[in-house]
């Protein structure tokens, strides 16, 4: 269902450029950036500290239209039209917390994928305001299928030089994680534009993937292939890029990081195809991610050899609550919304990340621990913060909002995001704050090639939407 923004709200101020008919794409995108050069964010008073000091809870229907308005007022007139790569296609990667651009050498498929499902994402649920949206989708789809997939021997390949070619010395390997999100994408931006060719890459893209990447044996999927779609099963340095090559996790392991993005790709899927292979595997990876991944009290399996016997068990909490939110999305596309199994599953998901991540002193979630006891990662990592809202909605709607402390947490965690992560000055967030909130100088930057207005963006659309849905 289509939303808009109220009649007179501030987000009605935002000057939108109108696509004109007989008009290249590039000549409207170029109007786009002039446009958004003068851009300023509207004004951001930030309530009381989210710890101490607690504030009467606002309505859902209240706190539904605010984070609309941070939506509209903060977040994507940061990003759009600011990020797009006009002369060479797709979405520049790196900008500081001004927004000036900063020095790059590759494209990742990750944040490609990411922008483009952003803007598809912003079209669907706003047609009116969210026109311009379509052409920053068609703009990020075009990217994708003409210069990220592989013509050669298909599927899409995980990084490109600056102008689109491939950089397979950077990295050679296709990874499942980048091609979840390429699959995401894809289909999203099918359900938005109705464009065929978005249809056509996302069944390519599936077919690509059931062909050399699905484990006919054990279920899942293989992580890293070679650039011809073979499993890889050497040993290669793990993660964070710069040492070795950039590998996604554990080679010759599978990933909860993987699975919940595949999980989430195929849902988008779903939404625009009915296929009998699809909803197969969609209910093959359901199962996966909440019978295995999940493990008993609601921590996570991180890492699995190939049979799915964990080797690395942790409380990751902001993968926690987005892992509530997947399984409940799921289960819905799978008719489960009944399942007495997979409600006690998002629901321990979503108590064990209470007990040990919510910072009940200052407000916000902790990024990681050990499978039991206090977090021992303790900094306010912006992703975190937001999929934290997505998990809490979804127990609050699971309990029929019976149980006040979801609620109450929701509207905590969305203050202490809103005052201490969002840029009054600049717009965007801030990528990593202290445990007490307090900013970090060398973590205030708005872009990253991990770090795409996706999570934010996704959970403000789920909140104006589900929170009104709920006191109605």
């Amino acid at each position: 269902m289509h939303r808009e923004l109220s009649d007179g709200s501030p987000a009605e101020k935002i000057e939108r450029p109108v696509v004109q008919v007989g008009r290249s794409r590039r000549w409207w995108l170029r109007r786009s950036l002039a446009a958004a050069a003068g851009f300023a964010v509207w004004p951001f008073l930030p309530a009381a500290h989210a710890g101490s000091r607690r504030l009467p809870l606002p309505s859902r229907r209240e706190l539904a239209s605010e984070m609309e308005q941070t939506l509209w007022n903060q977040i994507l007139p940061a990003w759009y039209p600011r990020s797009l790569d006009i002369e060479r296609g797709g979405f520049w990667e790196h900008f500081a917390e001004d927004w000036s651009r900063r020095p790059a050498t590759t494209k990742f498929l990750v944040f490609q994928a990411r922008m483009t499902w952003t803007a598809a994402a912003v079209a669907l649920d706003y047609q009116q305001r969210g026109e311009p949206y379509l052409e920053y989708t068609r703009h990020g789809l075009q990217f994708l299928r003409q210069r990220m997939w592989d013509q050669q021997h298909g599927g899409f390949v995980d990084r490109t030089d600056l102008q689109g070619r491939p950089d397979r010395q950077t990295m050679p390997w296709k990874q499942m994680y980048s091609l979840a999100f390429g699959l995401y994408a894809a289909s999203t931006s099918y359900e938005a534009t109705r464009d065929p060719q978005a249809m056509q890459l996302a069944r390519e893209t599936f077919d690509w993937i059931e062909q050399h990447a699905h484990d006919p044996e054990h279920g899942g999927y293989f992580e890293h292939l070679t650039a011809e779609g073979q499993p890889v099963a050497r040993d290669v340095p793990d993660e964070p890029p710069g040492h070795g090559l950039p590998v996604i996790g554990r080679v010759g392991h599978k990933s909860m990081n993987a699975h919940i993005h595949v999980l989430e790709a195929l849902i988008a899927l779903r939404h625009v195809w009915d296929d009998a292979r699809l909803i197969e595997r969609l209910n093959e990876v359901f199962l996966i991610v909440r019978d295995r991944i999940v493990r008993p009290g609601g921590h996570l399996a991180m890492f699995c050899r190939r049979d799915f016997t964990p080797v690395d068990q942790r409380s990751s909490f902001g993968h926690e609550l987005e892992t509530a939110y997947l399984l409940t999305e799921a289960a819905q596309w799978l008719h489960r919304e009944d399942d007495a199994k997979t409600r006690q599953v998002v629901l321990d998901l979503v108590e064990h990340s209470l007990r040990w991540g919510w910072d009940n002193q200052h407000g916000g979630f902790f990024d990681e621990g050990p499978p039991e006891g206090a977090a021992t990662h303790r900094r306010k990592v912006w992703w975190v913060q937001v999929e934290a809202l997505n998990g809490l909605l979804i127990a609050d709607q699971w309990t029929g909002g019976q149980d006040p402390r979801f609620y109450d947490t929701y509207v905590r965690t969305w203050r202490f995001f809103r005052d201490r992560m969002v840029d009054p000055v600049h717009g965007g967030c801030f990528d990593t704050v202290a445990e007490d909130g307090s900013p970090l100088a060398d973590r205030r930057h708005k872009a990253t090639p991990w770090k795409t207005a996706y999570h934010v963006t996704r959970a403000l659309l789920l909140g104006a939407k589900r929170l009104p849905e709920e006191s109605s």
